[in-house]
């Protein structure tokens, strides 16, 4: 057992005996006893957060200005996210009572920096980062690997959602590869996202919820493609370009969301479309992590290892910046 288990374990039998005591006391003098105990209480929980990841301001910092520099500094060819995101979460956070959960669809191919962006709304919300315990990641082919678990999976999931927004209600949720994940099993989470107050006693209107999802990838890059030929530059797309096509497709495409109440009853409040990365993004992403491991390279050589598309022009990488730390491994010092 540790010190802090020890001192807490003695703490609490102290507290119930002096309750038992007070049950037999005079008006006044349980009183007293009450105010002692509520005081010691509250200075058992500080010295207990001090250490001990709690949920309070300490541990839930929600640094929208670290938010807004790391968008802009580490955040590549996604002009659209950048600005959304950060109006989104900034709205949500400031909000004392918001009138529902925040829910975010992030859409876009592989690479084009979908968890990449989680991880950035994460760091800049908990203190721990990633490694907060109010902070939840579930992977579909990890976590609903089964379509004929479809009933067991939504068990599970109810039950967790609640007793994490119990733990903190200022908690975050990212579910990854819900295009992986068996129609049906995200209506679970239908009476959370929605705008009530309480849920069985419960308010879950503080946490926040991203989705991230493959589906729309084919439209969005078909848009950027049409921008392309009309000699328009990827700056000039627009939300209001690309967001209807994504939510066809997360309606539509088979996944998670596919004919889901979560969209029929609007409780996405904003489709996220992550644009096919350029190769002129690539290499910005492969001069960052150069930069963070330290390394020395030569970015257009470790850039034409890489696959583009169409072929004929070698406008848009196939993978993003997903395998760019793999081809330094190899062509960096």
């Amino acid at each position: 057992m540790t010190k802090i288990a020890f001192i807490f374990s003695f703490f609490i039998v102290f507290l119930t005996f002096l309750c038992q005591i007070s049950l037999s006391m005079d008006p006044i003098t349980a009183t007293f006893i009450g105010l002692f105990l509520s005081i010691g209480y509250a200075g058992w929980n500080y010295a207990n957060c001090i250490n001990n990841e709690c949920c309070d301001k300490t541990w839930i910092n929600y640094d929208l200005a670290g938010l807004k520099g790391d968008l802009r500094d580490n955040l590549f060819g996604q002009h659209l996210v950048e600005s959304v995101v950060l109006k989104a979460v900034k709205a949500h956070m400031n909000r004392k009572d918001p009138k529902k959960a925040l829910v975010m669809a992030f859409h876009g191919d592989t690479g084009s920096g979908k968890n990449h962006v989680s991880k950035i709304i994460t760091r800049n919300m908990f203190k721990e980062s990633s490694n907060s315990k109010f902070s939840h990641l579930y992977i579909g082919t990890n976590d609903f690997p089964y379509s004929d678990d479809v009933k067991r999976y939504k068990d599970k999931l109810k039950k967790e959602i609640e007793e994490k927004t119990k733990l903190c209600e200022r908690s975050l949720f990212i579910f990854d590869e819900i295009d992986k994940i068996p129609p049906g099993v995200l209506d679970v989470l239908t009476p959370y996202l929605d705008y009530h107050e309480s849920v069985r006693g419960v308010d879950y209107r503080k946490n926040i919820f991203i989705f991230l999802s493959n589906a729309g990838a084919i439209n969005i890059t078909r848009v950027a493609l049409d921008f392309w030929a009309d000699g328009k530059t990827r700056e000039d797309i627009t939300l209001k370009d690309l967001e209807h096509l994504v939510n066809k497709g997360a309606f539509n495409e088979k996944g998670g969301l596919q004919h889901s109440d979560i969209v029929t009853k609007e409780l996405i409040d904003v489709y996220v479309p992550f644009l096919p990365l350029e190769k002129k993004h690539i290499k910005e992403c492969i001069i960052s992590e150069l930069k963070r491991q330290n390394l020395r390279g030569d970015v257009n050589m470790i850039a034409n290892q890489l696959e583009y598309f169409p072929a004929e022009m070698e406008l848009f990488s196939v993978y993003g910046c997903k395998k760019v730390a793999a081809k330094i491994d190899i062509y960096a010092s």
